[in-house]
This record gives structure tokens, C-alpha cells and sequence, in this order.
């Protein structure tokens, strides 16, 4: 839902920014008319849906880079401006240059936020294809209660493995920032069954799987 309405945040910019060849284009088209009716209700519809993106992806915040939310913080305040120009500003040939000055601030601010975000999302592939996971020895290791998190960004996660005559006799998930990877706990019962860390990551949730997977090697091998 989130990535959606970033999608059509985008899409609607796009159109409402249409609007600067409308002066170019021979009067009486289609096209031109349309573009210049729907100028101002979509600029309405674009600060709201940059708003409900920016309130509906705070539930990522340790997910995502912080600057993600710094630029879309920032686009939300270009579009507002861009629509209360006309308020604020008496001179119509000002408020003109204000609303056009804000709408490019917001096409540059709205580039680098797609390229960080793919940027972040890339690295976050990479981060995940770097999991390996080690064989480890369990029956040889003290009794005790061991720590490990794994982190790739988008994903994080974070256990508590109780170890007891050389068999894992408990693993508690103390944290696991997700999107859609909650099914990805179930390694977790794998892991308990099988008293291995290497087992089947659970299908639909891979990385969830593989960063639980890697937070319980970790907290074993104290790594």
C-alpha cells in the first residue's frame, strides 16, 4: 500500500506538472484543456496523498534512511506552498513565480527521494545475498542464555537463545522489523526441531527467514 501511494504520488506530480506546456499548446485542444481543469484539484489530491505516504511509512522509520523521510517531509511543505500561494502572496506575478519556484524544489526533491530509496533498496538485496549461513557445534557449548541480532536494513532482527546440555531448549524473538516477513518466524520451530541453524527459510518470507536464521548463528557463535 505504502509503495502504491508513493507510486501515484509520483504519477500525479508528473501530471500536474504537465501544466508548463499547456502554454505552448494550440488553444481549443483536448489535451490542453484537460490539463489546465484538472491543474488544481490534482495539486489537492498530490499534497494529500504526499502526506498519507509520509504518516503511512512511519512505521518503517528504523527501516528506511532517515533522509527518505527529511525529503518527503520536505516535498509535503513545496506542496503546500504551491497551493496557498495565492493566499499568502497578493502580487499575482510573485505568488506565480513562488508556486513555480516550489513545484521545481519538489521535482528535485522528489528525484532524490526516488534515488535513495532505490539506492537503499538495492543495498538491501546485497546485504541479504550476503548471508551465509556457518554449521555450528551446539552440543559442545556451555549452558546458558546467548544475544544476536542480524540487521540488512529493511529487515532486522533480534534473539534471545537459551542453550542447556548441549540442545537449544528455547529461542525467543525479541524483535523483528518486517513489511510483509512475519511468516518468516517459523524457521524458528525448524531450528528448534532440527537443532540446526541451516534449515528451509520459510516460503514467501526468504529474507525474514534468513536474517532470523543469522540472528540465532550470531547469538550462538557470539558473532
Amino acid at each position: 500500500m505504502i509503495m502504491i501511494i508513493g507510486i501515484t504520488c509520483t504519477v500525479v506530480f508528473v501530471f500536474v506538472s504537465a501544466s508548463i506546456f499547456t502554454p505552448h499548446m494550440r488553444d481549443g485542444l483536448w489535451i490542453k484543456r484537460v490539463i489546465n481543469k484538472l491543474h488544481k484539484p490534482f495539486g489537492n489530491l498530490l499534497a494529500v496523498l504526499i502526506l498519507l505516504h509520509l504518516v503511512l511509512s512511519l512505521k518503517l522509520f528504523y527501516q528506511r534512511p532517515f533522509v527518505v523521510y527529511v525529503l518527503g517531509f520536505l516535498m509535503f511543505i513545496c506542496a503546500a506552498l504551491a497551493k496557498s500561494t495565492k493566499a499568502f502572496f497578493k502580487d499575482a506575478n510573485k505568488g506565480m513565480l513562488i508556486h513555480k519556484l516550489s513545484a521545481l524544489a519538489m521535482a528535485l526533491l522528489l528525484v532524490a527521494h526516488v534515488t535513495i530509496c532505490i539506492a537503499s533498496f538495492n543495498q538491501y538485496k546485497a546485504n541479504v545475498a550476503a548471508i551465509s549461513i556457518e554449521t555450528l557445534d551446539v552440543t559442545s557449548m556451555p549452558d546458558g542464555d546467548y544475544s544476536g541480532e542480524c540487521d540488512v536494513g529493511y529487515i532486522y532482527a533480534k534473539v534471545d537463545v537459551s542453550v542447556s546440555d548441549g540442545i537449544i531448549e528455547n529461542i525467543e524473538l525479541i524483535e523483528h522489523r518486517n513489511e510483509r516477513g512475519a511468516a518468516g518466524e517459523g524457521v524458528i520451530d525448524e531450528i528448534l526441531a532440527k537443532q540446526s541453524v541451516e534449515v528451509d527459510a520459510i516460503s514467501g518470507a526468504t529474507n525474514s527467514g534468513r536474517v532470523i536464521m543469522k540472528a540465532v548463528e550470531n547469538a550462538l557463535s557470539g558473532g
